[in-house]
């Protein structure tokens, strides 16, 4: 049997592109960029095409410029709504130009523009609005700053690699299905306690008011941002840092004896289904020393015995250590008392157990008598020399330790509106875990970092279109749980070995679309036959929920 060589059979991806081909035509991506990227006849691709491609290859999975024009070429572009394809490729230098494009734009009302259309198609709410920031690492040498005073800085590494430069990289997002809403990128060194007045500004601009709940970490917690918020207007929450006052004083007082708590509210534990979480909220009344603004008191259980667990590990690598001091005294840089302690006080100042240890140096004094050389004659006057030495000895601090376990699984949240329940306080900051997650996703599924560009410019252009990219998939997201919720339908079978995801993921929802394809079979360049894959049970559940049809999925 023989096989005609002029037939040629072509496989191009689909994949989840006509989802994400949904997602950017509810939020009009395209119309937006074109308001602020005019396409030129000079331009075989318009550059504002050249940027939804990157956007939507950020979205998939993330490849470096100089591999896009393959990326390209293994795609269905008819899925993103472009019948004819490029005529000539796509090179990383095209790619590269509309990114410094990009740049050149002002971006501030171009990000504002394509938040506020995605919020009103979607109907997002932006009550409650939560800050938080990363550092994204970079590899090689990207010199020079922009205008806006981006570059790369050595700073405190959240990957614990001071050797390595990063950028400061601040999101938003609304508590309506952890949306991001804004982003801001800062050099390394920036620290957040200077950030948070800049960022609430933006948010005032895009929510049209400054009515929202802003929910940030400890670094909010500084008189001129809180203030500048509350004589504004606006609302705020965050966590108390342990070095204020207020804080030491309260913890002291639990240390001394127990305070009264009532139970405030019972949640399942997030992944461990039959296990419930406890809180607490201790009695009294208490405020800040600067501003009087509302401050509440919280026990978790779970917390205790993650703090109690914790203090246990320290301490028992501290004392691994102590045993391997001991046989080292008395010896080089460990024969004197000042030098012992030292040592074995720096072991325990390392893992923070230094007042649950009782340190104890006990003396030896060894008497050595020395006879004089040569014949002994009949009076002998011998010589005596005593050694001292020191062994090391600890033991564990009862007292110190009971009075640290009544601090454990508790922590201060400060409210600067007084008006908010405490139950709705504490509610509004465990939402912070959500915008933990989109940063899980920047950097494992999307792979901010490291950095690989030369230019620092097109580093803060490619920022703006990752966050484009984590809005998509947010929304994406945000759609698929609402519908399954709305519509009361079973969960998705997107885990291997048809495994219910009660709760989808877009990262997973792509790799259960990554294998669909289209086929053609041409000869002397004439097409032949066209098919594509046929979609399963899951697929055609996706779609539904998404108003999609199989037609319209393939065409």
């Amino acid at each position: 049997m023989s096989i005609d060589s002029t037939r040629k059979l072509t496989r191009l991806q689909v994949g989840a592109l006509p989802l994400i081909r949904a997602i950017m035509a509810r939020m009009h991506l395209r119309d937006i960029l074109l308001e602020y990227i005019p396409s030129s006849s000079r331009q075989s691709f318009p550059r504002t095409d050249l940027l939804i491609l990157l956007t939507v290859n950020l979205t998939l999975a993330k490849d470096p410029l100089y591999e896009l024009g393959e990326w390209v070429k293994g795609l269905d572009l008819r899925s993103l709504d472009y019948k004819p394809r490029p005529s000539a490729p796509l090179s990383d230098d095209r790619f590269a130009r509309a990114l410094d494009q990009l740049y050149a734009l002002d971006r501030t009302p171009l990000l504002t523009r394509l938040v506020v259309s995605a919020i009103q198609a979607f109907d997002i709410r932006s009550e409650r609005i939560h800050n938080d920031s990363t550092s994204v690492k970079a590899c090689g040498r990207i010199p020079g700053s922009t205008r806006t005073g981006l570059e790369l800085r050595r700073g405190h590494s959240k990957d614990h690699r001071p050797d390595l430069k990063q950028l400061v990289y601040s999101l938003s997002v609304s508590d309506d299905g952890a949306v991001p809403i804004h982003h801001h990128v800062y050099p390394g060194n920036r620290n957040d306690d200077t950030t948070h007045i800049e960022t609430w500004n933006a948010l005032c601009q895009i929510h049209g008011s400054p009515h929202f709940l802003y929910v940030a970490d400890c670094k909010l917690c500084t008189r001129s941002q809180l203030s500048h918020l509350v004589e504004h207007g606006g609302k705020a929450i965050t966590i108390l840092p342990h070095n204020l006052i207020e804080v030491r004083r309260f913890y002291d007082q639990l240390r001394a004896a127990p305070l009264a708590k009532k139970l405030l509210w019972r949640r399942p534990k997030p992944n461990y289904p039959g296990t419930n979480e406890s809180f607490y909220l201790f009695e009294g009344t208490y405020f800040t020393e600067q501003g009087h603004y509302a401050l509440y008191w919280f026990y978790s259980s779970e917390k205790s015995q993650r703090d109690r667990q914790s203090r246990q590990e320290r301490l028992e690598v501290a004392e691994q250590e102590l045993a391997q001091l001991a046989p080292k005294l008395n010896a080089y840089h460990l024969k004197s008392q000042a030098q012992i302690l030292g040592a074995a006080r720096a072991i325990l100042e390392h893992y923070r157990v230094e007042d649950f240890i009782d340190l104890r140096l006990q003396w030896h004094t060894q008497v050595i008598r020395h006879r004089p050389r040569g014949r002994p004659g009949q009076k002998v006057v011998y010589r005596y020399e005593h050694r001292v030495s020191y062994s090391l000895h600890w033991a564990p601090n009862t007292a110190a330790l009971t009075a640290q376990a009544r601090i454990d699984g508790v922590f201060p949240l400060l409210c600067t509106d007084p008006q908010i329940l405490p139950k709705a306080v504490l509610q509004a900051y465990k939402f912070q875990a959500r915008l933990e997650k989109r940063f899980c996703q920047f950097k494992s599924v999307h792979r901010a970092a490291p950095l690989l560009f030369k230019k620092i410019q097109r580093v803060e252009a490619n920022l703006f279109i990752f966050f484009v990219a984590l809005l998509i998939q947010a929304l994406l997201e945000r759609e698929l749980r609402k519908k399954l919720h709305e519509r009361g339908a079973p969960p998705l079978k997107l885990y291997p070995e048809d495994r219910d995801a009660p709760h989808p993921t877009t990262s997973q929802l792509f790799k259960t679309f990554d294998r669909l394809s289209t086929y053609t079979i041409t000869q002397e360049g004439r097409l032949c036959e066209e098919y594509h894959d046929e979609l399963n049970q899951t697929h055609r559940a996706v779609l539904s929920l998404l108003d999609i049809t199989e037609e319209e999925f393939w065409n």
